[in-house]
């Protein structure tokens, strides 16, 4: 008999010592119903209310103007059904206070089945609440400070894409290492000259005045773009800076405003392959404008002054020395005849073993006293390697 006791479940004393807070009520969920019949101890801890105080009362007395009531929407269906209704809501103390509360409501049934009372475990979850608030807010702010950085980075793409555009235009006027070094430099550096020794090419169209009469300004114009266009091309593929186009003059260095390795030799191939490029800028023309290229070339190797030269507004990279009149005095000596490279002395005994020639011997500079060895290049005796 002792042992039945022992293994007997007393639900009263189960009911008031657990730590949730437990409350049944009538099974009559239509207002002013259900009432309460039973609260445990923790009930009374949670809610402020006594025993004596609640019982008999609605548990809509828990309610107050926060409270969300369309949780309740399917309660009593859930009920009447006989399944478990869960929720959660912010609920009132019997002093006012406010706190949030989650509970389950189970039916209990007799032995017929039939739905008599409501038992609800409930719980103070306002810690559990406030810490979801707490990381909901913190995960907006992460969002909104997410959606900042994308903001942030989509202008700053469409603004490097903007400075990309700009800086690809500014080089379609200003040579691409004359803008690499400049980017490198502070203001001071920017207005430094130096002393480089380069190689200097000087490219002109024969005759160019007279076709440029026969022809229209925007056949002029298409004339020079595919001209200078081809030209560019082979004149970069050696390392050649383009320092200026003057009217139908190609100004090129070799080694500045960045010194390169064997600036002579590369010039002299460029020079050969702006010659073979002719063939292609006849093609181009084609029957547009039914003229033939022929240009004077003339390469020489030097000192030269370099820099940015201009004002605070306004600046030009530009070259400098006797070597750039020498460059041009030799080139203009090619002035009658076609398609022909001269080269100065310190072109030729840099090239030697490159190139073919043909001596002109000792020519009179305009603007020098003494006279210049000046070489013809033929051809190239073996190739250029390019690196």
């Amino acid at each position: 008999m002792n042992r039945k006791r022992e293994h007997t479940l007393d639900t009263a004393v189960m009911l008031e010592s657990m730590a949730e807070s437990v409350l049944i009520t009538t099974a009559d969920l239509n207002a002013p119903g259900p009432f309460i019949v039973y609260v445990n101890a923790s009930f009374e801890k949670m809610t402020g209310w006594s025993r004596e105080e609640i019982i008999g009362k609605t548990p809509r007395i828990l309610q107050g103007p926060k409270t969300d009531h369309s949780i309740f929407n399917d309660m009593r269906t859930t009920l009447e059904n006989g399944k478990v209704w869960k929720g959660r809501t912010l609920n009132y103390r019997k002093d006012g206070s406010e706190f949030y509360m989650q509970w389950s409501i189970v039916p209990l049934k007799n032995e017929k089945g039939d739905i008599y009372q409501f038992l609800a475990v409930q719980r103070d979850v306002t810690h559990l609440v406030l810490t979801e608030k707490k990381l909901q807010e913190a995960m907006e702010e992460e969002r909104k400070r997410l959606q900042e950085i994308r903001q942030t980075n989509k202008k700053l793409n469409a603004l490097i894409v903007e400075l990309n555009r700009t800086l690809g235009l500014f080089k379609k006027y200003v040579p691409e290492p004359i803008v690499a070094k400049g980017l490198k430099q502070n203001e001071e550096d920017i207005r430094a000259g130096e002393m480089l020794e380069a190689a200097l090419l000087f490219c002109d169209i024969r005759g160019f005045t007279p076709i440029a009469e026969r022809l229209s300004p925007s056949e002029v114009v298409h004339l020079l773009n595919v001209y200078y266009s081809l030209m560019s091309d082979v004149i970069h593929k050696y390392n050649g800076v383009i320092t200026q186009f003057v009217g139908d003059e190609i100004f090129v260095s070799f080694g500045a405003p960045i010194p390169i390795k064997d600036p002579e030799i590369l010039s002299v191939h460029c020079a050969l392959e702006m010659i073979e490029k002719l063939k292609d800028i006849r093609e181009e023309l084609g029957s547009v404008i039914d003229e033939e290229i022929i240009v004077g070339i003339g390469i020489h190797y030097g000192p030269i002054i370099a820099g940015n030269l201009g004002s605070d507004e306004r600046l030009s990279y530009s070259i400098t020395g006797d070597a750039v009149n020498t460059g041009k005095r030799i080139e203009s000596l090619t002035r009658d005849m076609k398609n022909v490279i001269l080269v100065s002395q310190s072109v030729y005994e840099k090239t030697i073993d490159f190139i073919s020639t043909k001596p002109w011997g000792e020519v009179q500079i305009i603007g020098k006293n003494e006279k210049l060895r000046v070489y013809q290049v033929l051809d190239a005796k073996k190739p250029m390697p390019i690196s």
